[in-house]
């Protein structure tokens, strides 16, 4: 067959085409050649050197970020969400939160209704609720107040509630510590003295009844979280990029979390040692003048030395005095007292004047740089070596404790100081009629420490003298010279006997003290160590929570937006804890929750 022939029976190709269908046929080819030769465009934004964009069969739409309007957002914030024993938070009306919205066509509504919110000449509506710290009364386990203590100056309060709605698709909300503008207060920098006190609480619901610890509370410093949308951003995009979440920025704050314990057996040591430092200081008293305890034993050592030798003498009277003084117990313990203990890690700290114990959770579970500006839905693992560092800890405090105001006592008793300067006389019977016919004089000075040393290092004498008395005669003048070298010698078991007494009524006494502290406390430490020993089962603690993420507790929450043209809701919480008795969660509260979008618009 030859170029130009065809078939029998089979037309060519040019006549099977009717002019209409041959039109047609071509226009195909062209177009199939068309998307052969020419590539469509890379599919991000970065391609895009102007503000048009198209999508599938819309055609050609313009984005002009921050400038366009006609945007639809919505924005929502609360201090405290979840449940609480039972009781929802988002029905307690004192708790409400702040939500916002704005339709495409600017209707924009807020609930609660009061305060209302403002709109600038812009367009842009702010929404401020903040909460009292009395929101939470009436709550059973949940007391806010330590948050309105120490705010910063300038701070709008602890318990703010704060959204934002812009014309241009922008959205912004932000609960906790942060300004009116939004701006968080609570950062890995912020210093203590800046941020108020805790939030506590209640963990009696889930931890075994002792009556060793008669509360015991988590402790929550302030907490901030913030959100932003840029919906413009986000669309942009979703439709023209590839499809990564932009525009959306998320961060959270919490400033410490703690454990706080309250014994009421460490909160008694301060009476129980004032007590026995009051009967201390009455046994001292009563050591102290020439018809003292102190003189008692001189007199009776002065005589059981004269009577070893002779009968012919008895005890005469006693003149001068013991001087017992600087003895101030008190003052020694105070400090002791009134101050606080802390473990060598930090970790736990006891405050005797009133029975606190406090745990810084942060310190002993979390990170080493701190709970904040970590991976999305952070768990703070309270391990079982944790918890039952904070029994060891508590225990050596206690145990230390009990030894330092034990120390501290008898170190009072040894600066005290014993100054003895008596002179016994003793009679003998002459004509009928007892006659005093020896003085020994007795002198004892030193501290108490020198006074119990082995062997005493006090200064000590005794010195006996022959009273000139008419008729002595010969023979009992003999015995009465014959006793003042004995005398002399005696000394320094005369110290012993004072020592003795000294140790009886002084030292025993504060030894004692320190046993009978050490069995009040015992059950301390086993109630904390049967309370810590639950907790890992009881507590749950999570930190930055965004419910679109993996980690979330439950698994990951995913809200598909409506249609193309509009965003997803991004939230960011700063702190959720999770109370459970057994199997059943008894407690699951939310703090400082900021919620954003969704922002939408319509095809452009």
């Amino acid at each position: 067959m030859t170029r130009g022939r065809h078939t029998a029976g089979r037309p060519s190709l040019r006549t099977r085409l009717t002019p209409r269908r041959a039109l047609v046929a071509a226009v195909a080819v062209a177009a199939v050649l068309g998307a052969v030769i020419v590539p469509p465009p890379a599919t991000t934004t970065a391609a895009w050197t102007d503000s048009e964009r198209t999508y599938g069969l819309v055609g050609t739409s313009r984005f002009t970020c921050g400038t366009d309007t006609g945007y639809a957002a919505a924005a929502s914030s609360r201090f405290a969400r979840g449940s609480l024993a039972g009781t929802d938070l988002d029905t307690v009306a004192a708790l409400r939160g702040a939500d916002l919205a704005r339709t495409r066509a600017g209707v924009v509504t807020a609930v609660p209704t009061s305060p209302a919110p403002t709109t600038d000449a812009g367009g842009t509506t702010t929404f401020r609720n903040p909460l009292s710290v009395s929101a939470g009364s009436g709550l059973v386990g949940l007391d806010l107040t330590g948050l309105g203590t120490n705010l910063p100056v300038g701070s709008a309060g602890a318990l703010n509630q704060f959204t934002r709605v812009a014309p241009t698709g922008t959205a912004a909300a932000a609960s906790g510590l942060v300004s009116d503008s939004g701006g968080l207060g609570v950062t890995p920098t912020t210093p203590s003295t800046s941020l108020p006190g805790p939030a506590r609480i209640g963990l009696t619901s889930v931890l075994p009844a002792t009556t060793a610890l008669d509360r015991a509370d988590l402790t929550v410093g302030a907490v901030a979280s913030s959100a932003t949308l840029d919906g413009c951003r986000a669309l942009e995009s979703r439709i023209w990029g590839d499809g990564s979440v932009t525009g959306v920025v998320r961060d959270y704050g919490v400033a410490g979390l703690g454990l706080e314990l309250r014994s009421p057996a460490v909160a008694g040591l301060a009476g129980q040692v004032s007590s026995t430092v009051t009967s201390l200081n009455f046994a001292a008293a009563g050591l102290a003048g020439p018809n003292g305890t102190i003189s008692g034993v001189v007199k009776s050592g002065v005589l059981g030395t004269v009577t070893a030798l002779t009968n012919l003498l008895s005890l005469g009277s006693v003149s001068g005095d013991v001087v017992v003084s600087g003895l101030n117990l008190q003052a020694a313990v105070d400090p002791l007292l009134a101050g606080s203990l802390t473990s060598t890690d930090g970790t736990v700290t006891i405050t005797p004047s009133t029975g606190l114990v406090r745990v810084d959770l942060v310190k002993l579970v979390g990170p080493t740089g701190g709970i904040n500006g970590l991976a999305p839905n952070t768990e703070l693992v309270l391990s079982a070596t944790a918890m039952n560092s904070i029994t060891a800890s508590v225990g050596g405090l206690l145990d230390g404790l009990t030894s330092s105001i034990v120390t501290a006592l008898k170190a009072a008793v040894d600066r005290v100081n014993l100054d003895v300067a008596l002179k016994v006389d003793l009679t003998a019977t002459l004509l009928g009629a007892a006659v005093p016919v020896l003085r020994v004089d007795v002198v004892v000075k030193g501290s108490l420490s020198q006074v119990l040393a082995s062997p005493s290092t006090a200064q000590a004498s005794v010195t006996g003298t022959v009273l000139p008395v008419l008729g002595l005669g010969a023979a009992l003048s003999a015995v009465l010279n014959g006793l003042l070298t004995p005398l002399a010698n005696s000394a320094p078991a005369l110290v012993g006997s004072i020592a003795t007494l000294v140790t009886a009524t002084l030292v025993t006494p504060i030894t004692t003290l320190g046993s009978t502290l050490s069995t009040t406390l015992a059950p301390v430490v086993t109630a904390v160590g049967a309370l810590t020993a639950r907790l890992p089962s009881a507590l749950s603690l999570r930190v930055n929570l965004r419910p679109d993420q993996p980690g979330y507790p439950g698994g990951v929450v995913t809200t598909a937006p409506a249609d193309k043209w509009s965003t997803s809701p991004y939230q960011v919480g700063a702190l959720r804890v999770a109370l459970s008795a057994g199997a059943t969660t008894v407690t699951s509260l939310d703090f400082a929750t900021s919620r954003v979008g969704p922002v939408s618009t319509v095809p452009r």
